[in-house]
């Protein structure tokens, strides 16, 4: 029960999710492609080209 607990008050999913996902994820809640975070997390997994793609796609 406690473990359940741990992972509602976190909001994580039970599936697991790759970084693309989860980047994928993060920008269509709303976070700034330019905001550092998301630049740090582009830069440590390495998806700049699928950050490219998305800003890409949202232009057209």
């Amino acid at each position: 029960m406690a473990e359940a607990a741990n992972e509602a008050e976190l909001g994580r999913s039970r599936q697991a999710a790759t970084p693309k996902e989860h980047l994928q994820h993060l920008l269509s809640i709303g976070w700034e492609p330019t905001s550092p975070l998301i630049q740090k997390y582009v830069r440590d997994n390495q998806l700049q080209r699928e950050l490219d793609e998305w800003l890409s796609d949202r232009k057209a």
